[in-house]
Order: structure tokens, then C-alpha cells, then sequence
């Protein structure tokens, strides 16, 4: 589905690497849940929570013919700058 908004998480600790969530969306669009999986580089906790708070607040297209939920992935990459 086309995303229509994705916020980026914060940044709040000196911690580098990429998160991978895997979420569900349901038919609104609504993100419902966002679980820390496999491809995750950095499992500090300063990036988890701040990737799960970003990928609940994402907001997807609806689609009233898609099923009850749909699984899918959102990479964060966090970098010192």
C-alpha cells in the first residue's frame, strides 16, 4: 500500500544501526502493530522504542478489499552525524 505519512523516529542516543520492524496495517490503514524482527543490527532500546513509536504513527492508504490486516516490513537506518 502507498504510505501517506511516515514520521521519522528520534534520534536520542549515541547508538548507530537499523532496526527492522515488522508491522500490521489494517483496513483504515492504521498501523497496529510493530514488532522488532529479524534483520535488526542495534536491539538498544533508545532505537527500538524510537523506531515502534515512528512505524504506530505511520499511516497507510486504506483499502476496504484488503484483508483484515496485512503484514509488511519498515527499515530504520540510525547514524551518528
Amino acid at each position: 500500500r502507498k504510505v501517506l505519512t511516515k514520521p521519522n523516529p528520534r534520534y536520542e542516543c549515541n547508538e548507530t544501526g537499523t532496526v527492522v520492524l515488522e508491522i500490521s496495517v489494517d483496513r483504515n490503514g492504521k498501523t497496529i502493530n510493530a514488532t522488532v524482527t529479524k534483520g535488526t543490527t542495534n536491539t538498544a532500546k533508545c532505537l527500538t522504542d524510537q523506531a515502534k513509536l515512528a512505524a504506530m504513527s505511520t499511516k497507510w492508504e486504506a483499502d476496504t478489499d484488503a484483508p483484515e490486516t496485512q503484514k509488511g516490513k519498515i527499515i530504520y537506518n540510525f547514524t551518528l552525524n
